[in-house]
């Protein structure tokens, strides 16, 4: 999926990642076309708490490669990062759900321009719905949480504006974003006071990573 960032755009492009399947998995290739959302904070944009970047139905186009009851997806980024590892994910079929669920990693890069020669790690979160198995014509939506940190040591000073230091991940919190998309049009509400999603309060943590839908979007 597409995921399209103030400072830095994300898309999610199929690709074939090497992994063990069944002898008899034949791999898929399809292409989904659906309608986007992002409700997006940056540290750099305004304080921690509200959201500084809205936007809803923006058309997208995404590849899947399916094998068996795995969908191989991978993160890239734009602007160009340097230093990207973990990129690769997939979501696995979660017979109970019904849903595919992201399973959760973790992708780090530098971006040296935003956040100096520091480490940055985004944990993402999420799932993806079909209404039967999946296919072009089969996607009915998607939500996606991702977590953004700034791996700088801790000081009394934050090291970009509005950073907040996580205790529980020992790392600054710099971005959060949720992202969601459906095939149909998106009436979410962008406009503030109104806004849904809201801005969690309390906020959620990337870990545990029990759950993939913590807002019950």
């Amino acid at each position: 999926m597409k995921l399209k960032s103030a400072l830095v755009a994300l898309s999610l492009l199929a690709v074939l990642v090497a992994t063990a399947m069944p002898a008899m998995a034949k791999p898929t290739t399809f292409t989904v076309n659906y309608n986007q959302a992002q409700f997006q904070w940056r540290c750099f944009f305004g304080p921690f708490g509200d959201w500084n970047y809205k936007y809803q139905n923006s058309p997208e186009t995404s590849d899947y490669i399916l094998t068996g009851n795995v969908l191989h997806t991978a993160w890239s980024y734009s602007p160009v990062v340097t230093d990207l590892e973990g990129q690769s994910t997939v979501y696995v079929y979660n017979a109970s759900s019904g849903l595919w669920i992201e399973h959760e990693g973790q992708v780090s890069y530098k971006y040296v321009a935003g956040y100096g020669d520091y480490w940055i790690v985004n944990f993402f979160r999420g799932y993806v719905e079909f209404d039967r198995a999946p296919s072009e014509g089969n996607f009915v939506h998607g939500v996606a949480y991702q977590w953004v940190y700034l791996y700088a040591p801790y000081s009394e000073t934050p090291p970009v504006p509005n950073a907040i230091w996580d205790e529980t991940i020992g790392a600054w919190l710099v971005g959060f974003s949720i992202y969601l998309w459906d095939t149909g049009t998106q009436n979410y509400d962008v406009t503030f006071p109104y806004e849904n999603p809201a801005f969690p309060d309390p906020f959620v943590e990337p870990v545990p990573a029990s759950n993939c839908n913590p807002l019950d979007l």
